[in-house]
Protein backbone atom coordinates (compact mmCIF):
# COMPACT_ATOMS: atom_id res chain seq x y z
CA UNK A 1 0.00 0.00 0.00
CA UNK A 2 1.45 3.39 -0.89
CA UNK A 3 2.11 6.22 1.54
CA UNK A 4 -0.58 8.78 0.54
CA UNK A 5 -3.24 6.02 0.14
CA UNK A 6 -2.97 5.31 4.00
CA UNK A 7 -2.09 8.89 5.54
CA UNK A 8 -4.98 10.64 7.40
CA UNK A 9 -4.68 13.11 4.48
CA UNK A 10 -3.87 17.03 5.14
CA UNK A 11 -0.95 18.96 5.86
CA UNK A 12 -1.64 19.43 9.52
CA UNK A 13 0.82 18.12 11.66
CA UNK A 14 0.84 14.72 13.70
CA UNK A 15 -0.56 15.60 17.23
CA UNK A 16 1.35 12.52 18.76
CA UNK A 17 3.05 9.75 18.68
CA UNK A 18 2.70 5.66 19.36
CA UNK A 19 5.75 3.81 19.93
CA UNK A 20 5.77 0.18 19.49
CA UNK A 21 8.88 -0.46 21.35
CA UNK A 22 11.49 -3.16 20.77
CA UNK A 23 12.13 -3.32 24.79
CA UNK A 24 9.50 -3.18 27.57
CA UNK A 25 9.99 0.21 29.56
CA UNK A 26 9.27 -2.05 33.53
CA UNK A 27 12.43 -4.07 32.76
CA UNK A 28 14.59 -3.31 30.09
CA UNK A 29 17.68 -1.31 30.11
CA UNK A 30 15.98 2.79 29.57
CA UNK A 31 19.67 3.83 27.87
CA UNK A 32 17.98 2.41 24.75
CA UNK A 33 17.82 5.03 22.00
CA UNK A 34 14.18 4.66 21.89
CA UNK A 35 13.92 5.63 25.87
CA UNK A 36 15.97 8.61 25.37
CA UNK A 37 14.12 10.16 22.27
CA UNK A 38 10.70 9.33 23.37
CA UNK A 39 10.69 10.57 26.95
CA UNK A 40 12.48 13.27 25.21
CA UNK A 41 9.50 14.17 22.56
CA UNK A 42 7.11 13.58 25.67
CA UNK A 43 8.09 17.12 27.28
CA UNK A 44 6.15 18.58 24.59
CA UNK A 45 4.19 15.95 22.87
CA UNK A 46 2.03 13.72 23.37
CA UNK A 47 3.89 10.33 23.54
CA UNK A 48 1.84 6.64 23.86
CA UNK A 49 4.92 4.30 24.44
CA UNK A 50 3.72 0.53 23.71
CA UNK A 51 5.71 -2.31 25.18
CA UNK A 52 7.61 -4.69 23.29
CA UNK A 53 5.01 -7.98 22.49
CA UNK A 54 8.43 -9.98 21.88
CA UNK A 55 9.01 -12.00 18.65
CA UNK A 56 9.79 -15.57 20.82
CA UNK A 57 8.07 -17.62 23.20
CA UNK A 58 10.80 -18.63 25.93
CA UNK A 59 10.96 -22.40 26.18
CA UNK A 60 12.22 -24.45 28.51
CA UNK A 61 15.11 -26.47 27.49
CA UNK A 62 16.01 -24.00 24.71
CA UNK A 63 15.72 -20.51 26.53
CA UNK A 64 17.93 -19.13 29.36
CA UNK A 65 15.78 -18.90 32.59
CA UNK A 66 12.50 -19.34 31.12
CA UNK A 67 10.64 -19.01 33.97
CA UNK A 68 12.01 -15.42 34.97
CA UNK A 69 11.08 -13.95 31.62
CA UNK A 70 7.73 -15.43 31.80
CA UNK A 71 7.02 -13.94 35.49
CA UNK A 72 9.11 -10.30 34.52
CA UNK A 73 6.58 -10.01 31.62
CA UNK A 74 3.30 -10.93 33.68
CA UNK A 75 4.18 -8.24 36.07
CA UNK A 76 4.83 -5.85 33.74
CA UNK A 77 1.71 -6.38 31.85
CA UNK A 78 -0.07 -6.25 34.83
CA UNK A 79 0.88 -1.94 35.02
CA UNK A 80 -1.51 -1.47 32.32
CA UNK A 81 -1.59 2.17 31.49
CA UNK A 82 0.57 4.19 33.30
CA UNK A 83 2.61 8.18 33.27
CA UNK A 84 5.91 8.07 33.36
CA UNK A 85 7.68 11.59 35.03
CA UNK A 86 8.89 12.32 31.39
CA UNK A 87 5.05 12.78 30.52
CA UNK A 88 4.59 9.84 28.41
CA UNK A 89 2.30 7.59 28.92
CA UNK A 90 3.47 3.39 28.89
CA UNK A 91 1.06 0.46 28.45
CA UNK A 92 1.44 -2.73 28.32
CA UNK A 93 -0.65 -4.44 25.90
CA UNK A 94 -2.83 -7.70 26.11
CA UNK A 95 -1.55 -10.00 23.84
CA UNK A 96 -1.58 -13.79 22.75
CA UNK A 97 2.02 -14.69 23.56
CA UNK A 98 2.40 -16.66 20.66
CA UNK A 99 4.44 -16.34 17.37
CA UNK A 100 2.70 -18.17 14.28
CA UNK A 101 1.20 -16.29 11.49
CA UNK A 102 -2.49 -16.69 12.41
CA UNK A 103 -1.64 -15.79 16.11
CA UNK A 104 0.50 -13.12 14.94
CA UNK A 105 -2.66 -11.74 12.57
CA UNK A 106 -5.16 -11.72 15.48
CA UNK A 107 -2.48 -9.93 17.76
CA UNK A 108 -2.43 -7.21 14.83
CA UNK A 109 -6.63 -6.78 15.31
CA UNK A 110 -6.42 -7.18 19.08
CA UNK A 111 -3.47 -4.52 19.77
CA UNK A 112 -4.64 -2.12 16.94
CA UNK A 113 -8.23 -1.65 19.00
CA UNK A 114 -6.51 -1.40 22.64
CA UNK A 115 -4.31 1.23 20.80
CA UNK A 116 -7.10 2.85 18.90
CA UNK A 117 -8.86 3.53 22.65
CA UNK A 118 -5.83 4.48 24.37
CA UNK A 119 -5.23 7.58 21.32
CA UNK A 120 -9.22 8.63 21.87
CA UNK A 121 -8.37 8.76 25.29
CA UNK A 122 -5.21 10.11 25.51
CA UNK A 123 -6.65 12.71 22.70
CA UNK A 124 -4.35 11.56 19.62
CA UNK A 125 -6.55 11.61 16.44
CA UNK A 126 -3.47 12.73 13.82
CA UNK A 127 -0.76 10.38 15.28
CA UNK A 128 2.69 9.05 13.82
CA UNK A 129 4.27 5.75 14.64
CA UNK A 130 7.75 5.02 15.63
CA UNK A 131 8.30 1.26 15.18
CA UNK A 132 11.18 -0.99 16.73
CA UNK A 133 9.62 -4.46 16.95
CA UNK A 134 8.89 -6.29 13.93
CA UNK A 135 5.76 -8.05 15.26
CA UNK A 136 3.96 -4.76 15.17
CA UNK A 137 3.57 -4.77 11.50
CA UNK A 138 0.51 -6.69 12.08
CA UNK A 139 -1.04 -3.85 13.88
CA UNK A 140 0.44 -0.98 11.55
CA UNK A 141 -2.06 -2.73 8.87
CA UNK A 142 -4.99 -1.76 10.95
CA UNK A 143 -4.65 1.94 11.50
CA UNK A 144 -3.89 5.64 9.52
CA UNK A 145 -0.75 6.87 10.70
CA UNK A 146 0.72 10.64 9.51
CA UNK A 147 4.49 9.37 9.25
CA UNK A 148 5.54 5.89 9.91
CA UNK A 149 9.30 5.75 11.30
CA UNK A 150 10.86 1.90 11.15
CA UNK A 151 13.73 2.14 14.06
CA UNK A 152 16.14 -0.28 12.12
CA UNK A 153 18.57 -0.97 15.39
CA UNK A 154 18.94 -4.69 14.84
CA UNK A 155 18.88 -7.99 12.49
CA UNK A 156 15.99 -9.25 14.16
CA UNK A 157 15.55 -11.91 12.31
CA UNK A 158 19.03 -13.01 13.22
CA UNK A 159 18.24 -13.04 17.25
CA UNK A 160 18.42 -16.06 18.38
CA UNK A 161 14.91 -18.86 18.82
CA UNK A 162 12.62 -16.68 16.48
CA UNK A 163 11.19 -18.43 13.54
CA UNK A 164 13.62 -16.79 11.29
CA UNK A 165 12.22 -16.46 8.04
CA UNK A 166 8.67 -15.24 9.56
CA UNK A 167 10.44 -12.02 11.36
CA UNK A 168 12.25 -11.47 8.22
CA UNK A 169 8.76 -10.89 6.29
CA UNK A 170 7.40 -8.73 8.88
CA UNK A 171 10.70 -6.65 8.81
CA UNK A 172 10.16 -6.50 5.23
CA UNK A 173 6.22 -5.43 5.52
CA UNK A 174 7.99 -2.79 8.24
CA UNK A 175 10.33 -1.65 5.35
CA UNK A 176 7.96 -1.41 2.28
CA UNK A 177 5.29 0.73 4.66
CA UNK A 178 7.46 3.12 6.33
CA UNK A 179 8.29 6.61 4.88
CA UNK A 180 11.43 6.39 6.90
CA UNK A 181 14.14 4.01 7.77
CA UNK A 182 16.89 4.81 10.60
CA UNK A 183 19.93 2.60 10.56
CA UNK A 184 22.28 2.60 13.51
CA UNK A 185 24.50 0.21 11.82
CA UNK A 186 25.98 0.56 8.25
CA UNK A 187 25.87 -3.14 6.75
CA UNK A 188 21.95 -2.85 7.13
CA UNK A 189 21.82 0.37 5.75
CA UNK A 190 23.92 -0.82 2.52
CA UNK A 191 22.14 -4.02 2.56
CA UNK A 192 18.69 -2.56 2.42
CA UNK A 193 19.02 1.40 1.70
CA UNK A 194 17.60 0.92 -2.23
CA UNK A 195 14.59 -0.92 -1.22
CA UNK A 196 13.02 1.59 1.08
CA UNK A 197 11.69 5.42 0.84
CA UNK A 198 13.91 7.30 3.05
CA UNK A 199 16.65 5.62 4.47
CA UNK A 200 19.20 7.46 6.85
CA UNK A 201 22.71 6.17 8.54
CA UNK A 202 22.49 7.57 12.08
CA UNK A 203 24.69 7.32 15.03
CA UNK A 204 23.42 7.09 19.03
CA UNK A 205 23.86 9.74 20.77
CA UNK A 206 24.97 9.66 24.57
CA UNK A 207 23.53 10.95 27.68
CA UNK A 208 26.97 12.78 27.91
CA UNK A 209 26.53 15.40 31.06
CA UNK A 210 25.00 12.07 32.82
CA UNK A 211 27.94 10.04 32.54
CA UNK A 212 30.54 12.49 32.04
CA UNK A 213 29.66 14.35 35.56
CA UNK A 214 30.14 11.42 37.44
CA UNK A 215 34.04 10.83 36.61
CA UNK A 216 35.18 15.17 36.64
CA UNK A 217 38.47 13.74 35.92
CA UNK A 218 38.31 11.66 33.06
CA UNK A 219 41.16 9.37 33.64
CA UNK A 220 40.74 8.95 37.69
CA UNK A 221 37.43 6.98 39.71
CA UNK A 222 36.06 9.64 42.20
CA UNK A 223 37.35 9.27 45.38
CA UNK A 224 33.56 9.41 46.49
CA UNK A 225 31.41 5.92 46.04
CA UNK A 226 28.43 3.65 46.01
CA UNK A 227 28.76 2.05 49.36
CA UNK A 228 27.93 -1.28 47.76
CA UNK A 229 31.60 -0.90 46.34
CA UNK A 230 33.88 -0.03 49.25
CA UNK A 231 36.90 -2.46 50.19
CA UNK A 232 36.44 -4.18 46.17
CA UNK A 233 40.30 -4.59 45.44
CA UNK A 234 41.37 -2.84 42.71
CA UNK A 235 41.63 -3.00 39.79
CA UNK A 236 37.95 -3.28 39.07
CA UNK A 237 37.22 -4.44 36.01
CA UNK A 238 33.34 -3.48 35.13
CA UNK A 239 30.29 -4.35 32.86
CA UNK A 240 27.20 -3.14 33.21
CA UNK A 241 24.33 -4.15 30.85
CA UNK A 242 21.68 -6.97 30.11
CA UNK A 243 23.48 -10.44 30.61
CA UNK A 244 21.86 -12.37 27.20
CA UNK A 245 23.04 -15.25 25.87
CA UNK A 246 23.16 -13.91 22.54
CA UNK A 247 25.27 -10.87 23.65
CA UNK A 248 27.77 -12.25 26.60
CA UNK A 249 30.47 -14.36 25.55
CA UNK A 250 30.60 -16.01 28.99
CA UNK A 251 33.30 -18.01 28.85
CA UNK A 252 34.99 -15.05 27.85
CA UNK A 253 34.34 -13.12 30.82
CA UNK A 254 35.13 -15.86 33.35
CA UNK A 255 38.62 -15.82 31.36
CA UNK A 256 38.53 -12.45 32.94
CA UNK A 257 37.87 -13.49 36.14
CA UNK A 258 40.61 -16.17 36.62
CA UNK A 259 43.53 -14.19 35.01
CA UNK A 260 42.99 -11.42 36.95
CA UNK A 261 42.42 -12.78 40.54
CA UNK A 262 43.51 -9.47 42.63
CA UNK A 263 41.36 -7.27 41.30
CA UNK A 264 37.31 -7.49 40.69
CA UNK A 265 35.20 -8.42 38.13
CA UNK A 266 32.21 -6.11 38.78
CA UNK A 267 28.75 -7.08 36.80
CA UNK A 268 25.62 -5.10 36.60
CA UNK A 269 22.85 -5.49 34.98
CA UNK A 270 19.17 -7.78 34.52
CA UNK A 271 19.96 -11.59 34.03
CA UNK A 272 19.02 -13.18 30.87
CA UNK A 273 20.75 -16.08 31.06
CA UNK A 274 22.46 -18.53 33.72
CA UNK A 275 25.12 -16.95 35.18
CA UNK A 276 25.88 -19.22 37.60
CA UNK A 277 29.63 -20.34 36.78
CA UNK A 278 30.32 -16.54 36.53
CA UNK A 279 29.28 -16.36 39.68
CA UNK A 280 31.33 -19.04 41.64
CA UNK A 281 34.48 -17.22 40.96
CA UNK A 282 35.87 -15.22 43.98
CA UNK A 283 36.02 -12.25 42.57
CA UNK A 284 33.16 -11.51 40.70
CA UNK A 285 31.02 -9.31 42.12
CA UNK A 286 27.48 -9.34 40.70
CA UNK A 287 25.07 -6.27 41.95
CA UNK A 288 22.28 -7.03 39.45
CA UNK A 289 20.27 -4.18 37.94
CA UNK A 290 20.71 -0.35 38.58
CA UNK A 291 18.53 2.14 37.79
CA UNK A 292 19.52 4.47 35.16
CA UNK A 293 19.45 7.69 37.26
CA UNK A 294 22.78 5.60 39.77
CA UNK A 295 24.46 3.85 37.06
CA UNK A 296 27.38 6.54 36.22
CA UNK A 297 27.96 6.50 39.75
CA UNK A 298 28.99 3.04 39.42
CA UNK A 299 30.51 3.12 36.35
CA UNK A 300 33.15 5.95 37.30
CA UNK A 301 34.16 2.94 39.35
CA UNK A 302 35.55 1.59 37.26
CA UNK A 303 39.30 1.29 35.85
CA UNK A 304 38.51 -0.74 32.95
CA UNK A 305 35.54 -0.84 31.22
CA UNK A 306 34.79 -3.96 28.84
CA UNK A 307 32.61 -5.44 26.21
CA UNK A 308 32.91 -9.19 26.28
CA UNK A 309 30.56 -9.90 22.96
CA UNK A 310 29.77 -12.69 21.51
CA UNK A 311 31.09 -13.31 17.54
CA UNK A 312 27.88 -13.53 15.62
CA UNK A 313 25.63 -12.71 13.24
CA UNK A 314 23.23 -10.94 15.89
CA UNK A 315 26.47 -8.35 16.66
CA UNK A 316 27.40 -7.87 13.45
CA UNK A 317 24.19 -6.07 13.29
CA UNK A 318 24.16 -3.95 16.01
CA UNK A 319 25.68 -1.14 17.63
CA UNK A 320 26.12 -0.46 21.06
CA UNK A 321 24.70 2.85 23.34
CA UNK A 322 27.36 1.58 25.70
CA UNK A 323 30.70 2.20 23.65
CA UNK A 324 29.53 6.00 24.08
CA UNK A 325 28.78 5.94 27.35
CA UNK A 326 32.41 4.25 27.88
CA UNK A 327 34.15 6.61 26.57
CA UNK A 328 32.06 9.73 28.32
CA UNK A 329 33.10 8.14 31.26
CA UNK A 330 37.33 8.09 30.15
CA UNK A 331 38.05 4.72 31.29
CA UNK A 332 40.11 2.68 29.34
CA UNK A 333 37.88 -0.01 27.28
CA UNK A 334 39.13 -3.08 26.16
CA UNK A 335 36.15 -4.81 23.74
CA UNK A 336 35.95 -7.89 21.05
CA UNK A 337 35.72 -6.24 17.74
CA UNK A 338 32.32 -5.43 16.20
CA UNK A 339 31.74 -3.70 12.86
CA UNK A 340 30.71 -0.61 14.47
CA UNK A 341 33.43 -0.21 16.36
CA UNK A 342 35.39 0.99 13.16
CA UNK A 343 35.40 5.00 14.10
CA UNK A 344 36.08 4.44 17.52
CA UNK A 345 39.30 1.27 16.95
CA UNK A 346 41.41 4.27 17.81
CA UNK A 347 40.12 5.21 21.41
CA UNK A 348 40.00 1.66 22.60
CA UNK A 349 42.04 -1.99 22.82
CA UNK A 350 39.80 -4.12 20.39
CA UNK A 351 40.60 -8.22 20.79
CA UNK A 352 39.49 -11.18 18.13
CA UNK A 353 39.89 -13.76 20.20
CA UNK A 354 40.04 -14.60 23.61
CA UNK A 355 43.99 -14.49 24.45
CA UNK A 356 44.34 -11.07 23.03
CA UNK A 357 41.40 -10.02 25.23
CA UNK A 358 43.17 -10.42 28.05
CA UNK A 359 46.80 -9.41 26.34
CA UNK A 360 44.28 -6.27 25.89
CA UNK A 361 43.36 -5.91 29.43
CA UNK A 362 46.87 -6.36 30.77
CA UNK A 363 48.48 -3.66 28.33
CA UNK A 364 45.57 -1.09 29.33
CA UNK A 365 45.90 -1.91 33.14
CA UNK A 366 49.37 -0.79 33.24
CA UNK A 367 48.93 2.02 30.86
CA UNK A 368 48.38 5.23 32.26
CA UNK A 369 47.28 8.02 29.68
CA UNK A 370 45.73 11.15 31.02
CA UNK A 371 46.13 12.26 27.23
CA UNK A 372 44.58 9.16 25.81
CA UNK A 373 41.62 9.49 28.76
CA UNK A 374 40.29 13.12 27.81
CA UNK A 375 40.75 12.03 23.95
CA UNK A 376 37.97 9.27 24.88
CA UNK A 377 35.65 12.08 26.10
CA UNK A 378 36.04 14.76 23.87
CA UNK A 379 35.26 12.18 20.94
CA UNK A 380 31.63 11.92 22.04
CA UNK A 381 30.70 15.62 23.66
CA UNK A 382 29.08 16.81 21.02
CA UNK A 383 27.02 13.85 20.39
CA UNK A 384 23.39 14.66 21.64
CA UNK A 385 20.14 12.79 22.33
CA UNK A 386 18.25 16.39 22.31
CA UNK A 387 19.41 17.16 18.60
CA UNK A 388 18.59 13.97 17.47
CA UNK A 389 15.09 14.23 19.46
CA UNK A 390 14.90 17.00 17.66
CA UNK A 391 15.11 15.51 14.01
CA UNK A 392 12.67 13.25 15.12
CA UNK A 393 10.32 15.40 15.54
CA UNK A 394 10.51 16.64 12.37
CA UNK A 395 10.77 12.75 10.71
CA UNK A 396 7.63 12.28 12.89
CA UNK A 397 5.74 15.43 11.40
CA UNK A 398 5.44 16.84 15.07
CA UNK A 399 7.25 19.94 13.90
CA UNK A 400 8.68 21.52 10.92
CA UNK A 401 12.50 21.60 9.62
CA UNK A 402 14.41 24.03 10.91
CA UNK A 403 17.91 23.95 10.06
CA UNK A 404 18.36 21.35 13.05
CA UNK A 405 20.37 18.65 11.85
CA UNK A 406 21.67 14.94 13.26
CA UNK A 407 25.00 14.90 15.29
Amino acid sequence: MRTDERRIGSSAPADGVVCFAGVDWWYHNRGHSECQIMRRLAASHKVLWINSIGMRMPRPGATEIPLQRYARKLRSTLKGLRRDPSGMWIYSPLFVPRYTKRALAWNGYFLAAQVGMLRRWLGITRPSVWVTVPTAATTLAHGSWERVVFNRSDDFSAFPEVTSPQIAELEQELLIRADRVLYVNRGLYERERHGVRVADLIDHGVDFAHFAGARPVPGEAPEQMPPELRDLPRPIIGFYGALDDYTIDLELMIATARAFRHGTLLVIGPQAMVIDRLLAEPNVVYLGPIAYDRLPAFAAQFDIGIMPWLRNEWIEGCNPIKLKEYLALGFPIVTTRFPMLAPYEDLVYAAEDQPEFLAQLTRALATRDPAAAQARRERVADSSWAALSQQAAVWLALEEESGACVE
